[in-house]
């Protein structure tokens, strides 16, 4: 899902559309719709419904109203004007500078944050306006069963409109991790016809071939993803540490705001990230990054989301759509409102992760490897892929 608009063709990129003046570079799998009122070339997906079907909603609407992932790039008959729109929770940059252009491939001097919206004049002249993307915060504490039971009923009925609306071919990876087994539980609970991807796949087309050097320097989601040139979706367990409470930063912050340091947790025993959080760079954060706990909880609260949302790190490429379920702010707001000692649990073994994952499918919890990201992380994934020795 990148684009590029400027003057004329990016030779980078491998298709091309006129907007009025306007001329969007893209990669491969975006699509074109006019009508009357506007003309706009989109990809991606709705939480809600077929994308095409919600596209007069989208072009009229003046913040972002729908969920899933998604961007619609409006060229609007009546103003004049090019806006770029997207799902609420944007899973994607922007990055601009005013007459020059915009793109989401390579920053540029100014960003769009997720809260923005960004409209183009003729001659290339941005507007941002902002809107209250984060919402209402909660600071009265939930329980564990609680929150079990709100992600459960929240992903069940992601999977199932997934189900119901997505007409690709349906390609599932497991990695040894959390949140792709979590995401697979879901896919094997709802989505039967999925194909279990046993291998890296990364399949050459031309933006992939002129881009991969940049794809990997700016994101670095893009050195683990799969690649199809012909159109399907992979499910994605991304971004699970920043929406599932296990982000080193900010449950860093979480447990000391609360008093709490994860250097005296690591000491305790061996947890599912030992090994993670014990690396340099974390335990180096760990030593540094301080907390002001006089602030009120919906402050700390507030600064997390802030920080979860503009987190981006891969969304569609090519024909390869991403389904990213887990990239749900609402979420991260019911983990936030965990106690400490609820919450640890899930910060230092995916407790709730794994709690849900059985509810899917009994078992699958063994293929996770012993720790997090550490080791051959792969292990446990022999038998369930290839079957006993």
């Amino acid at each position: 899902m990148f684009f590029s608009i400027a003057p004329v063709r990016q030779k980078n990129f491998s298709d091309f559309y006129q907007l009025g003046p306007h001329t969007v570079s893209t990669d491969a799998g975006w699509h074109r719709h006019d009508t009357d009122s506007y003309s706009c070339v989109y990809k991606g997906y709705s939480d809600s419904g077929r994308l095409v079907d919600q596209l007069d909603q989208i072009a009229a609407q003046k913040e972002p109203e729908l969920f899933g992932s998604f961007c619609a790039i409006v060229y609007n008959n009546h103003t004049k004007r090019l806006e770029i729109k997207s799902d609420r929770w944007r899973g994607f940059p922007i990055y601009y500078e005013n007459r020059i252009g915009v793109t989401n491939l390579k920053p540029m001097t100014n960003t769009a944050w997720t809260n923005c919206l960004l409209t183009m004049d003729s001659d290339l002249a941005v507007t941002i306006d902002t809107f209250k993307l984060i919402g209402e915060l909660d600071d009265t504490p939930v329980d564990r069963a609680e929150i079990v039971e709100f992600i459960d009923q929240r992903l069940s009925q992601k999977a199932k409109n997934f189900a119901q609306f997505n007409t690709l071919p349906v390609r599932a990876f497991l990695s040894g991790g959390v949140d792709t087994a979590l995401v697979f539980s879901y896919i094997h609970r709802y989505v039967p016809n999925h194909e279990l991807i046993k291998g890296n796949v990364i399949e050459y087309d031309r933006f992939w071939l002129q881009n991969s050097a940049d794809l990997a320097e700016h994101y670095w989601g893009y050195k683990q993803i799969h690649h199809w040139t012909t159109p399907c979706v992979l499910t994605s367990g991304t971004p699970g540490d920043e929406f599932m409470l296990r982000s080193p930063s900010h449950v860093d912050q979480f447990l000391k705001y609360h008093g709490i340091h994860i250097s005296d947790l690591l000491k305790e025993r061996t947890w599912l990230h030992s090994a993670y959080f014990a690396q340099p760079k974390h335990a180096k954060l760990f030593e540094t990054q301080t907390v002001n706990a006089k602030m009120p909880l919906k402050m700390l609260q507030h600064n997390l989301c802030d920080g979860s949302i503009n987190d981006w790190q891969h969304w569609h490429i090519g024909q390869t759509l991403t389904w990213t379920p887990l990239r749900d702010l609402e979420i991260y707001k019911m983990f936030l409102r965990l106690t400490p000692q609820a919450a640890i649990p899930q910060i230092m073994d995916s407790a709730i992760s794994i709690e849900l994952m059985e509810r899917n499918y009994p078992g699958l919890s063994n293929i996770i490897s012993d720790q997090k990201n550490t080791g051959n992380y792969l292990k446990n994934l022999a038998d369930f892929l290839l079957g006993p020795a």
